[in-house]
């Protein structure tokens, strides 16, 4: 049911309601007044009739009814994005009372263009909001805008009315090729047998495969190579000293482009194919993870009492 049509619906039968209550109360009280004109100065019950009273009732549990049926039980229409060539995601939204669909289904890393197709004239819907994207437009009447962007993450995402009493929905969701890939790194990601190491005049070696940590100058360096995962994926440091992590990515994949570092409030871009820098100094021992912008990768950082060695694991 259109909205427009609704909200006309629950106004009509109010006024319908009042109307009709009014003219009962001003019949009734034309004829009180009639028979006891002797009485004007003082303050007169009026006592409307059983149907009248039923009447009104009805109507306005009705009217309560439909308010939340409208807010709480309607459910709002759901549309998956199409191909619009170019890699494009595309969706036309129809801005008439609300949004139509109010429910929209992307791919996460893909981009989106969503062509708003406004025809209310309400000044309330001249403008659309998306937060989530930092996006603003205005919505001229009977023409069609188009609002492009990309979701980086699969997630929910709202957009609004300039009012923000109409709302819309964009759901992200990670594309089939995008699961398979990280169902086979999980399946693969597999615990590695520790090397053993050696502290010898301030200096700690990892003795992996093409693969060496040192502790030079008071900084712990590990290199971190990202390339269908973060290798190695898991880095045993020192309480107390400064660590500075190597992130090398070789892989153009998007989900790789940002590393995250919650508990260190850190989250950098890594360029592709360049080595970035990252330096924090754990005070408390215990594991910390990190993981790429989607949460699809993931690592950790273990961080042991002063008085041990140096582990780094696949």
């Amino acid at each position: 049911m259109n909205k427009t049509a609704i909200i006309g619906s629950i106004a009509s039968l109010g006024i319908v309601l009042g109307l009709a209550s009014g003219k009962a109360a001003a019949q009734i009280s034309h004829e009180t007044h009639s028979s006891q004109t002797e009485l004007t100065s003082q303050f007169q019950r009026i006592d409307l009739p059983l149907g009248n009273k039923v009447a009104v009732t009805l109507g306005g549990l009705g009217l309560i009814g439909l308010e939340l049926w409208w807010f709480l039980l309607s459910k709002p229409k759901s549309q998956k994005a199409v191909a619009a060539g170019e890699g494009i995601q595309e969706v036309t939204v129809t801005v008439d009372g609300g949004y139509e669909p109010s429910r929209i289904v992307v791919e996460a890393l893909k981009p989106v263009r969503l062509l708003f197709d406004r025809k209310d004239p309400s000044s309330c819907l001249e403008q659309v909001l998306i937060p989530d994207f930092h996006i603003v437009v205005d919505l001229p009447l009977n023409q069609v805008t188009a609002v492009e962007f990309t979701p980086k993450q699969v997630g929910n995402y709202i957009f609004t009315c300039g009012m923000n009493m109409f709302r819309g929905e964009i759901r992200a969701e990670a594309s089939v090729a995008q699961s398979i890939a990280s169902k086979k790194q999980e399946t693969m990601a597999e615990p590695q047998s520790r090397s053993s190491t050696s502290i010898h005049q301030n200096k700690a070696t990892v003795e992996l495969p093409s693969l060496q940590s040192t502790v030079e100058q008071g900084i712990q360096k590990v290199t971190i190579k990202v390339d269908k995962g973060y290798t190695p994926n898991r880095v045993v440091v020192k309480a107390g000293q400064r660590v500075q992590l190597n992130f090398l990515r070789q892989n153009p994949s998007n989900c790789l482009a940002e590393v995250l570092i919650p508990d260190f409030g850190i989250a950098a871009e890594l360029p592709l194919n360049k080595l970035t820098s990252i330096e924090f100094t754990p005070e408390k021992t215990g594991e910390y993870a990190f993981s790429c912008g989607m949460n699809m990768f993931h690592g950790a950082i273990a961080v042991q009492a002063a008085d041990t060695g140096y582990i780094v694991s696949d």
